[in-house]
């Protein structure tokens, strides 16, 4: 039997246990992953929304076919899930996407003066984002790796995970605003009347890249981080 919905759990794991609605809270607007400690009540009144007609599509989107958590086994699963779902996303897409948002400001800018501020916040999250995978895959995810095994850390590399976790949630939290920012711009990705094939691209692609990005960041800040802080509790416990 299919276990209800409860508005008092949080968002983030509403998430993880129910993958499929993620998309349900990107069409209302509610931030499950910056926001995922958030109760589903809580980020409903925020927002404005009867809680029982979110909670409705919810269910919806449940039986449309999805039916649990995903099969992440280990940290290490679910390391290499975001390496290739998204840091590799972000490494192919963000360069063009760059040259696209130029071309655009180029052509559109004095018609259109907000693309100057949307050339500016893309820029700004491609640097803060290209600088922060890097880190991630070079610097703390091999040591969040070395949780499964049996060599335990240290006191110190053990302090050292914790701030590192907690200095990714801020740049998390930095790249939301960013994306947050980015919609305002575009006023929800709306086509501009004349808009050409290269600015609705455009629009398309930012809208992609703050699906993709919301559901990258959920998975560090509602899954990963967690976990690997379980872990560490558990260590120190031992």
């Amino acid at each position: 039997m299919t276990a209800e919905i409860d508005p008092e759990r949080r968002l983030g794991a509403l998430v993880r246990d129910n993958p499929e609605f993620a998309s349900v809270f990107e069409s209302v607007g509610i931030d499950y992953c910056c926001g995922g400690d958030d109760s589903l009540e809580r980020a409903c009144a925020d927002a404005d929304l009867e809680v029982g007609v979110v909670v409705d599509r919810l269910r919806d989107a449940r039986s449309d076919g999805g039916d649990g958590t995903d099969d992440w086994d280990s940290l290490s699963a679910l390391v290499d899930d975001i390496v290739e779902n998204h840091h590799d996303y972000l490494r192919a897409e963000l360069p063009p996407l760059e040259r696209t948002v130029r071309k655009v400001v180029r052509v559109h800018g004095d018609d259109h003066p907000e693309l100057h501020d949307v050339e500016s916040m893309f820029l700004d999250l491609e640097d803060e984002v290209t600088h922060h995978i890097e880190d991630e895959e070079e610097n703390v995810f091999p040591e969040l790796e070395r949780l499964e095994d049996e060599t335990a850390l240290t006191g110190d590399e053990e302090a050292q995970v914790r701030k590192a976790i907690d200095h990714l949630e801020d740049e998390h939290d930095a790249a939301a605003a960013h994306l947050e920012r980015l919609r305002s711009l575009t006023d929800d990705y709306a086509v501009p009347e004349g808009a050409c094939t290269s600015y609705r691209n455009m629009l398309d692609r930012l809208q992609l890249l703050e699906e993709d990005m919301h559901l990258h960041i959920h998975k560090e800040n509602n899954v990963l981080f967690p976990d690997a802080q379980d872990r560490l509790a558990a260590a120190v416990a031992e």
